[in-house]
């Protein structure tokens, strides 16, 4: 008679242990993919309203946002960014999203000693970002600016990256030089 229960103990026992690991297994996935779907790029032509745009960044002010291209693969997003400073922006980045983000970075300082104004004191910029390269369902924000008397405004961790990027491109072109005995 304890064998007949502790065979049926061992068997309910088993079975809890084979659900417990189904459930787990179940969560798991359903966890994994609520992540994927939160940090994937939007779909362009399915776009119908342009997500929310702001400036993180003083004096930089975004005066309009509007869809281009609507209801197509090519449906991006047109930011006005007006520069109320005295100071041209020479390089800025627009992100969206957080520890999954998507960016875009314009700097005009990439070429040493041929730098490019991007938006000269007190004008206005429209930069076009195709939505197909933005962060579904985020906030885009203009996170970080250079500018042309040296200040850099905004998120250390995003200038940092502008930083990075910049020596890194330099560096490779500086070397592509040397290779070419100083010609481009």
């Amino acid at each position: 008679m304890n064998s007949r229960i502790l065979r049926r103990s061992l068997l309910l026992i088993g079975l809890l242990v084979l659900c417990s690991a189904l459930a787990v297994g179940i969560y798991s996935r359903a966890s994994e993919s609520q992540k994927q779907s939160k940090s994937r790029t939007y779909q362009a032509a399915k776009v119908t309203d342009a997500p929310k745009v702001i400036s993180g960044i003083q004096g930089l002010e975004i005066t309009s946002v509007s869809l281009i291209n609507q209801g197509t693969l090519e449906a991006a997003l047109n930011i006005d960014v007006t520069n109320k400073r005295n100071e041209a922006v020479m390089a800025l980045d627009f992100i969206a999203g957080g520890s999954t983000y998507s960016g875009l970075r314009i700097d005009g300082l990439l070429q040493e000693g041929s730098s490019l104004v991007i938006i000269p004191p007190h004008s206005l910029k429209t930069f076009t970002w195709g939505l197909g390269g933005i962060m579904e369902g985020q906030t885009v924000t203009l996170a970080a600016a250079v500018f042309a008397d040296g200040k850099e405004e905004g998120d250390k961790w995003v200038l940092d990256g502008i930083k990075k990027s910049r020596d890194k491109f330099q560096e490779k072109q500086r070397a592509e030089k040397g290779k070419n005995g100083g010609q481009k």
